[in-house]
């Protein structure tokens, strides 16, 4: 059964990368899809090479939506809207595609039974061409995700696109960790989800963080966490102490990013959060400890 994929790739002044995603998309061995890309605002030229993309690729569906910047999630929605497959694969525009991937996700979507979401493996791709590989899962219970942390990545994750309207598509109110939001939701909904281990794209990481940037996407995840544990009922010790755990886990990664930038203050700070949320921790001990080792130096 050949099922229509929508592609849905939220393009933020990205014009150095977006024709990369859109050319791993044309390169696909299944041609049932079509393309919406959503210009989020940009100030760069991304509008204009997506345009002139669709020009040279004119037996590929394109649908380009320009709109003011409201953010990945609220491009995203824009795009589901628009969108008229039964699936919606979700791609950034500095990401990449393997030709097989949708070949390999409808060859599992065609299934009994298949779920309404899946995940597959991904190549995580650094500075100078050095690769590692991104395995997913294994969460599919809401409270594992919510616990033991997000174990999806919105670039290898397509959904089935009646899903992502009956939960209300990404919460626009969160500007980082909105993908984890709607993962939680959709579980929290009845949502099947599957994990594919085949590696079938790139996840590209780019040298572009700033410190505003690492506490500010450590400030929304413990917004999305903490919107979500006030919603769950029954709540004993265990899961208080579970949700302290979480928080200080957001408290580590915003300090290992502010120690990767040389913000050897900052992070002693958020190290000290995490410490106070969760004392019981020897990977939040171990940070300290190489935090102060390189202050000293």
């Amino acid at each position: 059964m050949n099922r229509l994929f929508s592609v849905i790739i939220p393009a933020h002044n990205c014009e150095r990368f977006v024709c990369d995603a859109l050319d791993s998309v044309a390169r696909q061995t299944v041609k049932s899809y079509e393309v919406v890309v959503v210009d989020d605002g940009s100030k760069d030229a991304t509008c204009k090479v997506v345009e002139e993309w669709a020009e040279r690729h004119g037996t590929i569906p394109l649908k380009l939506i320009s709109q003011a910047n409201r953010g990945p999630g609220s491009a995203r929605n824009a795009g589901v809207r628009e969108a008229n497959g039964e699936y919606v694969a979700f791609l950034d525009a500095d990401d990449l595609w393997t030709e097989r991937k949708l070949e390999a996700v409808e060859t599992c979507l065609n299934r009994p039974a298949p779920p309404d979401l899946l995940c597959h493996d991904e190549w995580l791709e650094k500075g100078g061409g050095r690769k590692r590989r991104l395995t997913h899962g294994p969460h599919t219970s809401y409270r594992d995700l919510l616990f033991k942390g997000n174990s999806l990545s919105t670039s290898a994750t397509v959904v089935r696109r009646r899903v992502l309207l009956e939960a209300g598509g990404f919460s626009e109110r969160f500007t980082q960790w909105e993908d984890y939001d709607l993962w939680l939701r959709l579980v929290r909904a009845g949502c099947r989800i599957e994990y594919l281990h085949e590696v079938l794209g790139v996840y590209r990481h780019h040298a572009r963080s700033v410190t505003m940037q690492a506490e500010q996407y450590c400030r929304c995840g413990l917004d999305v966490l903490d919107a979500h544990f006030a919603q769950w009922q029954d709540q004993t010790c265990y899961d208080r102490l579970l949700m302290r755990r979480r928080r200080a886990e957001a408290f580590r990664s915003a300090a290992r990013a502010l120690m990767r930038q040389g913000n050897h203050g900052k992070a002693h700070r958020f190290i000290r959060l995490a410490m106070s949320e969760f004392p019981f921790s020897w990977r939040t001990l171990i940070i300290g400890m190489l935090n102060l080792a390189r202050v000293a130096r």
